[in-house]
């Protein structure tokens, strides 16, 4: 009889439990959902006056628990310790809150259980502790860095390679926002500090990363209008000097040298003291790309001139050579990333003249100081508009494409519309190939036609009718959000509401 009662009993307890728990089913935007379409799902349980909620993730793992005075997703009122695990089960955060407010110790972890924060929030949402980054040259982190955060709010922040006490920089920003950042080079051998707003001294360093080593280092002092006192110097990765730039109250140089040390150029400097600037006089001017890793450009000067001028593509490679006389070119070599020539654009009274001319996403063809042919292109190098002169010489057919490379405007224009400063031309757009609407703009403005383009506020539709324009505005998903009439002679000063039309909105990327 005794074991028959007892069985009842725990038969009893056990509905208890499992009657008072409840269980709520979530799909990945935790938006309610039925158990066969839960990525999630969480079961409550009444503690007290208080309900402890956990949640899990699909497999059953637990992936936070808390205790809450309100319980509805989403406007949750946590009270006490709220604790948030991964997948694998590891700690993601420990966070305290009072009455649904964030008060007191939180620390969070990344994936690898590294601390990441170690904070203490106040009632005010102000919080002291500390801050941790870690180096991961896979994700494009390359130094580890400590922020460390004070009750008055200012904070302290250590960017480092291996050592905290090495290589590194340290930011101390006070209450007002007023920094002084301190420079250490190798071994933790301090170079030197800049302050806020600190025009008259101060040293500035660059550092290069992974693993991390000066790069450049530059000092200055200026004297109001009497001049610049001013030296920098750019190292390369193994600690030579590759650039040293010295400039004084009257003159200045910049001395150039390979990775073995050995002088490539050298370029004398003047002081201006009227526009209180140095101005390159004689030499060969190096300037470094960003990373340091090639040149940019080297440009040769002569009696304050440049005479000829070196240029580099991102991977140091000669990309184009210029010749001038006067401060006017003359002539443009371009040329390929194997160091052979490409072209040559000769030029006339400072204007293209005959030969092609390259720029980025740009080709452009002259003979006898006229355009005959000009071309831009997408990233990757697929077209996006050509602009041809016509057999008769007596203007220019142009075709825009998508990314498809389908047409989808042809329009043409005489040369003198070309020299125009408003767009005139005759439009027809092209849908999924075949033409279809007609468009004249005389000077921006609509004539007659119909038109539609892309801009930054949606598909455009305009079409005349009369004295009116007729705009239409659609969104992404071809909602109608604009219905409006304008006359053709007035303008709206609102963008969106402008219905003039530029040959940059046929060519507008969306």
């Amino acid at each position: 009889m005794k074991k028959i009662f007892t069985a009842a009993v725990l038969a009893l307890i056990i509905s208890t439990y499992i009657a008072a728990q409840e269980k709520t089913y979530f799909d990945e935007n935790w938006e309610k959902t039925t158990q066969s379409k839960m990525e999630f799902y969480r079961e409550t349980q009444h503690k007290g006056k208080l309900t402890l909620i956990k949640d899990f993730y699909k497999n059953g793992k637990l992936r936070m628990e808390a205790l809450a005075s309100d319980t509805t997703p989403g406007s949750e009122i946590y009270e006490g310790k709220v604790i948030t695990y991964n997948p694998e089960g590891k700690i993601l955060s420990t966070v305290t809150f009072s009455g649904g407010k964030q008060l007191g110790p939180a620390q969070t972890f990344d994936e690898k259980g590294r601390l990441l924060n170690d904070l203490v929030y106040k009632a005010d949402g102000s919080f002291i502790g500390k801050a941790y980054g870690y180096k991961d040259p896979e994700i494009s982190i390359f130094y580890n860095n400590i922020s460390s955060y004070k009750n008055n709010g200012s904070f302290k922040t250590i960017i480092y390679d291996e050592d905290i006490k090495g290589i590194r920089s340290e930011i101390n920003t006070n209450d007002k926002g007023e920094y002084e950042i301190k420079f250490y080079g190798d071994n933790g051998k301090y170079i030197g500090k800049t302050y806020t707003n600190n025009a008259l001294e101060g040293v500035s360093v660059e550092y290069y990363y992974n693993p991390m080593k000066v790069s450049k280092i530059k000092k200055y002092r200026r004297d109001g209008r009497d001049g610049i006192v001013e030296e920098t110097i750019i190292y390369s990765k193994n600690g030579e000097i590759l650039q040293e730039e010295k400039k004084n109250k009257k003159d200045g140089y910049k001395t150039t040298y390979d990775e073995t040390g050995k002088k490539i150029g050298n370029l004398t400097y003047v002081y201006d003291k009227e526009s209180n600037s140095y101005k390159p006089q004689d030499g060969e001017d190096y300037q470094f790309n960003a990373n340091i890793s090639g040149f940019s450009t080297i440009e040769m000067y002569k009696n304050g001139r440049v005479v000829s001028g070196k240029y580099f593509d991102e991977n140091g490679k000669l990309y184009s050579e210029n010749v001038l006389e006067d401060e006017m070119i003359q002539e443009i070599r371009y040329y390929h990333p194997d160091g052979k020539l490409k072209s040559t654009l000769n030029y006339k009274d400072g204007v293209p003249y005959k030969g092609t001319f390259y720029d980025e996403g740009v080709e452009q063809q002259y003979d006898d100081g006229i355009l005959l042919l000009s071309k831009s292109f997408r990233e990757g190098g697929k077209i996006k508009s050509d602009k041809k002169l016509n057999a008769k010489k007596a203007g220019y057919d142009s075709t825009v494409y998508d990314e498809k490379g389908t047409v989808i405007y042809t329009y043409i224009q005489t040369l003198e519309e070309t020299d125009r400063l408003d767009f005139t031309t005759q439009i027809l757009q092209y849908v999924k190939g075949k033409p279809g609407n007609k468009a004249v703009v005389k000077d921006g403005v609509l004539q007659s036609g119909k038109i539609k383009y892309e801009s930054d506020s949606g598909l455009r539709e305009l079409e005349r009718t009369g004295k009116w324009i007729l705009l239409k505005i659609y969104d992404s998903e071809g909602k109608l959000v604009l219905d409006n009439k304008i006359s053709a002679d007035m303008q709206e000063e609102e963008s969106f509401l402008n219905t003039i039309i530029q040959e940059n909105d046929l060519l507008y990327e969306f």
